[in-house]
């Protein structure tokens, strides 16, 4: 409701002031209420002693009067001659200004002021004359309260009694009781099952406040006549012994009505304090809330980065609050530019870091900016060697270098070992010198302490971005660029996208292949494997072939080595195992009863679990099954490998080694390896008709594996001139495109029914095993 500090401290001040007025308007008014209560209370009670003294008084009066009178010759004249009594009665009644004059006769008759005599009297006078010789009180006739006063007629014999009465009028009485000053009403009434009439308007209150008051001598403040009335009450002995009070009233505010100047005059003393108050408050308030104000608006300036002092021109706890808000913003911005100095800079070199190049490119001309990312060689032995406060100098340094190289290029640290520049070129091969011409500099030799160190570096270059490329992008392409270049062991190189592929659509690629496992995507050909000592195919390579639905033929060099990388290879190779098994019995029932061998990654050979699972697969199989594995793999994996190979051999499942000579190869664990077959790789048999180098080390591999009790098998056998020369250097087997491609179990049929095919193959074996295995035939 309240936003703003003045209006909550006007609200304040001006509330409190109400509050307090409110206290002493009401201790007031109840003081004064009861001081007013108590004197019409007073005045009430003096009313109820006036008229007790009064009617008192009148009724002696009419006593002595009525019996000075009963003796008279007129009223003795209107007891004989009725006719006589208007006259004789009226005149009485003027002298004596009484309201009422009759005579009741001994009979029991009422001879009244028009002279005719009634046939019997009031009931109450009845009775008020049978308790009574010369009664004189309170008396009810026709409905209303009179004073009456009883003489007897007659001094030897009784004749009757003369009765004089005085109406007891409200306004009479009010007029003559009420003290002076005082306004009341003054009535009477008798009881009859109520205080006054039963038609009688507020009978119930006023009968209430009657017994009330003549029980306890008070009462509360009752209401009738449609206000609060106050009252006191007096109980009044009558002469036919009926209960009768006087009830004496007057209204509440009657009683207050003098003080109503007081309280108005309280009223506007109050209202205009409030407004001074408030004028005074909202003054007082705004004072305080001004320099507020101040200090807000400069808050605001510095959630928006504006550093504005704040000027108070006061001595008081707010200038000392503004000048602690003037130190926080110096400390603010002082904070906030080594923030963002640290933002941009990286904290070991003090260099700028990726950040502020992405910065700097975004400012660049697009078109002709390369950028190179530099990386130091062997870093991290670098470090080790001299330790990480002089490889960090080590980097300071070589940016100070390369800012000097340069001075208009932005540079950045992108990372511990690299470093990042942009520079302006005309083409790509003006990039490329430019680029060698940094690796030329860079890599002079660096004093660093008193030890001289020498650096070798790599480049990669990012071509110019394009029109949508953000700079972060062509940071990530010259990064990139760099891991190419390494990885080619080359000093620099170009980004490379079609190399680079799209690893990121390569994410989901483990999802898509456990989903093409379950759907059928996936499947097995053969390659087969042609036996020089038998004439015959007897055994084939099973290969897993990929055929995506959306992204057609996906190669296993891409989703293999994924596989291997992400843990879910034993699921592929237990899979292609399954089905190698199927399709070998498939292969069987066909009347072709062949090996089957599978390739086996190394990452599975530490895993005892897959070697349970894999021996149980073999133990359903209809004819031999081989798993060939790596020779690099079983080398960096030797102890559990060659554990694993020797279980996979006592089960009856035969090891061949894979890619023989593309590793590093080492005659000691072909030595403890229980394997049967060894395979050469196909870089070795593709060139070897045409290298004589090539020829020796397949002859020798081939005499090898032989000494050593195990089959050889070539790879990569494309053309006759090979296999006839595989054959003359006594290879038990030969494997490539020249015997078939990996195809299908219904084509593979088809190949093995080819009579003329296999024909082929035995005459040129034949052909080659009758050519004398010496490097001088080969090369003729």
């Amino acid at each position: 409701m309240f936003n703003r500090l003045s209006l909550k401290l006007t609200a304040l001040y001006a509330g409190l002031l109400v509050a307090a007025l409110l206290l002493v308007g009401a201790t007031s008014y109840a003081l004064i209420a009861s001081a007013s209560l108590r004197i019409a209370h007073e005045q009430l009670t003096v009313a109820n002693a006036n008229f007790a003294r009064l009617n008192n008084l009148r009724l002696a009066h009419l006593a002595e009067a009525a019996a000075r009178s009963a003796g008279a010759p007129g009223v003795r004249e209107a007891l004989i001659d009725q006719s006589a009594a208007p006259t004789a009665l009226g005149a009485l009644r003027t002298r004596l200004r009484a309201d009422r004059a009759f005579i009741v006769t001994a009979e029991g008759l009422l001879i009244g002021e028009d002279g005719a005599a009634q046939a019997s009297v009031p009931p109450q006078l009845q009775l008020a004359l049978g308790r009574h010789a010369s009664p004189v009180g309170l008396l009810a006739l026709d409905g209303t309260m009179h004073r009456v006063a009883v003489a007897t007629l007659g001094e030897h014999a009784h004749l009757g009694w003369l009765v004089l009465a005085d109406r007891l009028d409200p306004n009479t009485l009010a007029a003559g009781v009420s003290p002076e000053g005082a306004h009341v009403s003054i009535e009477i009434r008798a009881r009859d099952g109520g205080w006054g009439a039963p038609e009688a308007p507020d009978r119930a209150a006023i009968s209430a406040f009657i017994d009330t008051y003549l029980a306890r001598g008070q009462a509360e403040p009752f209401e009738a006549q449609g206000a609060r009335m106050i009252g006191a009450a007096m109980e009044l002995a009558t002469l036919d012994a009926q209960r009768a009070a006087l009830l004496v009233r007057s209204p509440l505010s009657q009683a207050l009505s003098p003080y109503t100047g007081v309280f108005n005059s309280l009223a506007l003393i109050g209202l205009v304090g409030l407004i001074i108050l408030v004028v005074g408050a909202w003054l007082f308030a705004r004072g305080i809330t001004q320099p507020l104000s101040t200090l807000e608006a400069s808050a605001r300036n510095l959630r928006q980065g504006v550093y504005e002092p704040v000027v108070v021109r006061t001595k008081d706890e707010l200038s000392r609050l503004a000048a602690s808000f003037n130190a926080m913003i110096d400390a603010i911005r002082e904070r906030e530019q080594r923030i963002t100095h640290l933002a941009y800079h990286d904290a070991e070199t003090r260099l700028p870091n990726r950040l502020a190049l992405e910065r700097r490119l975004a400012t660049a001309q697009a078109g002709r900016v390369y950028l190179a990312a530099i990386g130091v060689d062997r870093f991290a032995d670098v470090r080790g060697a001299i330790g990480y406060a002089h490889a960090g100098a080590l980097m300071q340094r070589l940016g100070a270098r390369l800012g000097r190289l340069a001075p208009n290029g932005p540079m950045a640290r992108l990372s511990s070992d690299v470093l990042g520049i942009a520079f302006v070129a005309e083409n790509e091969d003006a990039a490329r010198r430019r680029a060698e011409a940094l690796i030329s500099h860079l890599e002079q030799p660096l004093a660093l302490e008193g030890l001289e160190i020498d650096v070798n570096v790599s480049i990669g270059v990012a071509q110019p971005r394009g029109k949508d490329e953000g700079p972060a992008a062509m940071i990530e392409r010259a990064t990139i660029a760099l891991d190419q270049a390494r990885a080619a062991r080359l000093k620099s190189a170009f980004f490379d996208e079609a190399a680079y592929g799209d690893p990121a659509r390569n994410l989901s690629l483990m999802g898509e292949m456990r989903r093409a496992l379950k759907n059928g995507d996936m499947r097995l050909v053969h390659q087969p494997k042609y036996n020089f000592r038998t004439g015959r195919i007897e055994s084939v390579e099973s290969l897993v072939r990929w055929r995506h639905p959306t992204r057609g033929f996906i190669a296993p060099d891409l989703f293999v080595p994924m596989a291997e990388e992400t843990g879910h290879v034993r699921m592929l190779t237990e899979w292609v195992l399954e089905r190698a098994v199927a399709e070998q019995k498939i292969m069987a029932q066909a009347g072709w009863p062949l090996g089957f061998s599978v390739n086996i990654s190394g990452r599975l050979l530490d895993d005892a679990g897959f070697a349970e699972a894999a021996l149980a697969i073999a133990r359903g199989a209809a004819q031999t099954l081989c798993f060939e594995i790596t020779e690099t793999a079983v080398i960096d994996n030797p102890k559990q490998a060659l554990e694993n190979i020797e279980r996979f051999a006592e089960s009856g499942v035969r090891v061949a080694i894979d890619d023989y000579g593309s590793g590093l190869s080492s005659l000691a664990y072909l030595k403890q390896m229980p394997a049967h077959e060894l395979k050469i790789d196909k870089m070795f048999v593709q060139n070897i008709t045409s290298s004589e180098r090539d020829g020796l080390l397949v002859r020798s591999t081939i005499e090898l594996g032989h000494g050593l009790g195990m089959e050889v098998t070539a790879e990569g056998v494309e053309t006759p001139a090979a296999f006839a020369m595989l054959a003359s250097m006594r290879c038990d087997m030969a494997q490539g495109y020249l015997i078939s491609r990996p195809s299908t179990a219904e084509d593979l049929i088809a190949l093995l029914n080819d009579r003329q095919r296999m024909r082929f193959y035995e005459q040129t074996a034949r052909v080659g095993a009758q050519i004398s295995p010496t490097p001088e035939s080969k090369s003729a």
